[in-house]
């Protein structure tokens, strides 16, 4: 019987956002492995707050769960004061919280045989997981510091790009210790786990598995998409980049085609034009179905790291994409892609524009990215996978 306890920084469930859908899947991945014992404490933030009830109750029957409301909220009181007196991460010490310290303590040393902390961001309880647990492995989503440096490459205000360089750089020396100390690294990302196992030979590229879906039954015609939370700084920036580089691009070789934005917290300068054919949804009640009837997914990131967890959510269903080389990075490159990438907007713009012209080409390639995301991303490849990576 292993004991497993996982440490993650927001309940899974409901899952609506990259991070809480790769959490889940690791869940789910773990209960399907005979002889495992899960307990799982999460912070419940007010950012992410979710109710209890909607955690599905097959998952919560099988599992111990804790779960503990705080307020990791960032402010400028706080931000500042991390920046003139801590050398530590604001975003990692934000959610090392009191009442989740206080529930760890009360475990005995060495209760479970595995801890998995979620995330670098809930980094600080490596030194109480290592007490608790007899191996420690981290579960990385992204590399957290190239998050931050390529945004700052991407910041006109000086002053903010100097902050956003500051943080950057503490989080590589905080990612840097934690992969050093920690026991095992389980990388969502091929390439993320490129850097980790130059630090930790222990490292292992564990992908989220996916689920295979019902495939898409016609590509709406001269409609895109963009579905992603807008609270996440990369996700926000390319969306930008995108409406005032690439889109005028589109209008003007196809006035008719409409751009879709859903997600939640779009900012109030995000909205709804009719004129240039963009409409803003705001919160979705079914991801699926609104992506099965808005056309192409648009994947416009000029920042972040690890695995574009919407990609794969999107060819689970067999949804045509487009994206940048980042928006694609860990799955697709220039050498080897079933989609289109596009880095320059004229590129991009003609790119998209070909799709729109011809759904049923669109389709096609919906059906092929499907295809392959099945084939390295199911859950039997995964379980695998997590068979051969337990620390010894």
């Amino acid at each position: 019987m292993k004991k497993v306890l996982i440490l993650a920084n927001k309940i899974p469930y409901p899952s609506k956002d990259g991070s809480s859908i790769a959490m889940a899947r690791m869940l789910e991945s773990l209960l399907k492995i005979d002889g495992i014992n899960i307990t799982y404490g999460a912070l419940n933030t007010v950012k992410h707050r979710k109710d209890i009830k909607d955690f599905p109750k097959a998952i919560l029957d099988k599992i111990i769960f804790a779960s503990f409301e705080v307020d990791t909220s960032p402010n400028i009181i706080s931000g500042v004061r991390n920046l003139l007196f801590s050398s530590r991460p604001y975003n990692a010490i934000r959610f090392f919280v009191k009442s989740m310290r206080e529930w760890l303590l009360d475990f005995d040393d060495d209760s479970f045989d595995y801890v998995i902390i979620e995330g670098a961001f809930m980094g600080d309880y490596l030194p109480i997981a290592k007490r608790k647990g007899k191996q420690v492995i981290l579960r990385s989503h992204n590399l957290e510091h190239v998050i931050w440096e390529r945004t700052a490459d991407h910041i006109g205000d000086p002053f903010r790009k100097l902050y956003f360089n500051i943080q950057a750089n503490r989080l590589k020396s905080f990612e840097k210790n934690l992969t050093r100390q920690s026991d095992s690294i389980w990388s969502i990302s091929p390439i993320d786990g490129a850097w980790f196992k130059a630090l930790n030979k222990h490292t292992h590229h564990i992908p989220v598995a996916v689920e295979d879906g019902l495939p898409v039954k016609t590509i709406s015609p001269m409609r895109c998409f963009h579905l992603g939370a807008l609270d996440w700084k990369p996700n926000l920036q390319g969306i930008e980049w995108f409406l005032s580089q690439v889109w005028p691009l589109v209008l003007d070789m196809r006035p008719e085609a409409e751009f879709h934005i859903a997600g939640n917290n779009t900012p109030k300068h995000i909205k709804t034009q009719p004129h240039r054919k963009i409409t803003v949804h705001g919160r979705v009640s079914n991801a699926e179905a609104f992506s099965k009837s808005h056309g192409i997914s648009v994947i416009p990131l000029l920042s972040g790291s690890g695995i574009r967890i919407k990609l794969l959510e999107n060819a689970r269903i067999a949804i045509p994409v487009i994206s940048t080389t980042v928006g694609a990075e860990g799955v697709y490159n220039h050498t080897f892609s079933i989609i289109p990438l596009a880095d320059k907007p004229l590129d991009f713009a003609h790119k998209l524009v070909d799709l729109l012209d011809h759904p049923e080409k669109a389709k096609k390639i919906g059906l092929s990215l499907q295809n392959d995301i099945m084939t390295t991303y199911s859950m039997p490849s995964t379980l695998k996978l997590i068979d051969s990576a337990w620390p010894l």
